[in-house]
């Protein structure tokens, strides 16, 4: 009976070990599991920050390209305007002139 209750305190006794080693075992996946899911958003940040620059990149890019285009037609309505008012300033002149001739 000796040996048999001397084998349950070492059964219960390597069952302690066995749940404390567990622990200690979870403890390490939960603390590498951690530290896992910090890479990953990391990971995850860079990348969404490198994606918000290409985007942001892009669309500086088309502003320009618009801003461009849109300065573009303005200076060509500018020089139609100056070829117009001076067509009008020498047809003025010339009217004039004919004017004071025919006086």
């Amino acid at each position: 009976m000796e040996d048999v209750i001397k084998q349950i305190v070492e059964a219960e006794r390597n069952a302690e070990e066995r749940i404390e080693k567990a622990k200690a075992e979870a403890k390490e996946v939960v603390a590498k599991a951690k530290e896992d899911a910090k890479l990953i958003e990391k990971e995850i940040i860079e990348n969404a920050e490198k994606q918000a620059q290409t985007i942001i990149e892009k669309a500086r890019i088309e502003g320009e390209n618009e801003a461009r285009a849109i300065l573009e037609e303005g200076n060509k309505e500018i020089e139609e305007l100056r070829i117009k008012a001076t067509n009008n300033f020498e047809n003025a002149i010339n009217a004039g002139i004919e004017l004071i001739r025919g006086s």
